[in-house]
């Protein structure tokens, strides 16, 4: 039995950030959160075309505060980053930022992504990187940077994606590790390299272009520099471990799959839906389904679809407690729970609920008015509301699942949640009743422990992703939700009504 090691998951999330313990080793993993600071965009000014950026020091400030925390038992064994996808920060000769982190809520990608996909032809791009098209996906950033009056090009002469920058931050290490790297549009699916010809494209120097690295190599990145380990109290030996960067992929690896018959859903301000493969499929079907592949650990492929998720359920909770209506995860579900199913239904991935900064109050109107438009129900209460957003997630959630099984010929026997969402069972019921198949729960702190998962398997030398889900399954109870079969009739019958 290995010896317990005490890993440090840095756990970067669009609407809040964690610091978090996870002990593994002799039968054990257990998670502690350290610190948990809220997230989100913020108003960019003077900065170009940018309007919304994330606010880093501040959170690089919070990072600390949770190191710090860390210290206080003494020294870790490792640390790890992951984040959310395609955000990258420009950074010029010194190290130092050439503008904000622009946010991927911000609209400024529209005309970038019509005219680039326009003079390369979906076709080519798909079969390039298999990735699915999104107008904040990194390719697109890049051909709206090209462009920015400010030019950031003259002066950046490295590109490092968000969670690398802040390994670079902790560590000095200049690299981009590949899971997150796929979520670019810009790595060639049959090399795992850079594709030079893409990233021309967008008009961005081939300069700025960091050294692509595997999540779980045996080699550090680095240690923590001497002024953050007399900042935080941890030792300046730390090593900074390259895990699973992009968080769905951390979340995959501590997701307790049968890759050969289970699906899952990383279920979160995101819900993604999909199943895990050993080869990307690039056909016309997977291309038109928007399908998209991106890297795993263990060289392994998340095939999958983006869904909105909890975004839309946040976004109303906060609009509630700014009228004076503070309620609690389990409250909002109970109020869902006794309003009648499929009275309300909207696409969740409708261009009406992407924006932030704009939808800070006006969420439930928003619904409101697309449920109108729709010819649907208008939701006359928080409840309702509620259980219209969750519904459709559902609905569409389970599409994703039927799409993904279909395309990729996968033989798909159950669904596992994991993330925030698995700890709603009522949302986890109506998953189970939409897809006609039973629904088991993972991790709630998957990502976390995917990211601790990944540090470990590094000391360890295991290069397969079994051993550590065999831990996730000896360790975190999970819970079935069988599907009900006369609901289950009645979700597929409604599920134009959604994805639509």
């Amino acid at each position: 039995m290995s010896a317990v090691r005490r890993h440090i998951a840095i756990d970067l999330g669009a609407s809040s950030g964690r610091v978090m313990e996870v002990r593994i080793g002799s039968g054990e993993l257990t998670v502690r959160e350290l610190h948990r600071f809220n997230n989100a965009p913020v108003k960019a000014s003077r900065s170009g075309s940018l309007t919304m950026c994330w606010p880093f020091e501040t959170m690089f400030d919070s990072i600390l505060d949770g190191l710090r925390i860390a210290a206080v038992d003494g020294d870790v064994d490792s640390i790890g980053v992951d984040s959310w996808a395609v955000d990258y920060a420009l950074l010029d000769e010194e190290g130092e930022l050439v503008r904000p982190i622009a946010a991927y809520r911000d609209p400024r990608t529209q005309a970038a992504y019509r005219e680039l996909r326009e003079q390369l032809g979906d076709e080519f791009i798909y079969r390039a990187t298999g990735i699915a098209f999104q107008p904040f996906n990194t390719l697109y950033q890049l051909a709206t940077d090209a462009r920015d009056p400010l030019r950031p090009f003259e002066r950046a002469q490295y590109l490092l994606m968000l969670p690398d920058y802040v390994a670079y931050r902790l560590c000095g290490a200049k690299v981009c590790e590949r899971t997150n790297a796929s979520s670019t549009q810009m790595l060639d699916v049959h090399t795992r390299n850079w594709n030079e010809e893409l990233v021309a494209a967008t008009g961005a120097p081939l300069r700025i272009l960091p050294r692509l690295i595997n999540a779980g190599n045996a080699a550090p990145l680095g240690t923590l520099l001497d002024e953050l380990a007399d900042e935080t109290g941890l030792s300046n030996s730390t090593p900074v471990m390259a895990s699973a960067t992009h968080d769905t992929a951390s979340a995959v690896i501590a997701a307790p799959i049968d890759p050969k018959h289970d699906l899952y859903i990383s279920s979160g301000t995101w819900s993604l839906v999909g199943a895990e493969l050993p080869a990307a499929v690039l056909s016309d079907e997977a291309r038109k389904a928007n399908m998209t592949n991106e890297l795993g650990a263990f060289r392994s492929t998340r095939f999958l679809r983006n869904v909105a998720g909890l975004w839309l359920v946040q976004q109303c909770e906060a609009a509630f407690e700014r009228e004076g209506r503070k309620r609690s995860w389990s409250e909002l579900a109970a109020l869902a729970s006794s309003e009648p199913s499929m009275t309300s239904l909207i696409n969740p991935d409708d261009p009406m609920f992407f924006e932030a900064g704009t939808l800070a109050g006006d969420m439930p109107q928003r619904i409101r008015a697309v449920c109108g438009a729709r010819g649907e129900i208008v939701p006359a209460t928080d409840g309702a509301l509620i259980r219209c957003v969750l519904d459709s997630i559902a609905i569409a959630s389970a599409r994703a699942a039927k799409d993904a099984a279909c395309i990729a010929s996968h033989d798909a026997r159950r669904i596992v949640v994991v993330g925030g969402g698995s700890a709603n069972d009522l949302l986890n019921q109506l998953i189970a009743n939409a897809a006609g198949l039973p629904v088991e729960t993972g991790p709630i702190e998957c990502t976390a422990i995917g990211n601790a998962l990944v540090q470990h398997a590094a000391f360890e030398g295991i290069t397969s992703a079994e051993p550590l889900r065999e831990m996730v399954r000896n360790a975190i109870p999970s819970r079935r939700f069988e599907p009900r079969l006369e609901e289950s009739a009645r979700m597929r019958d409604a599920t134009a009504r959604v994805c639509s």
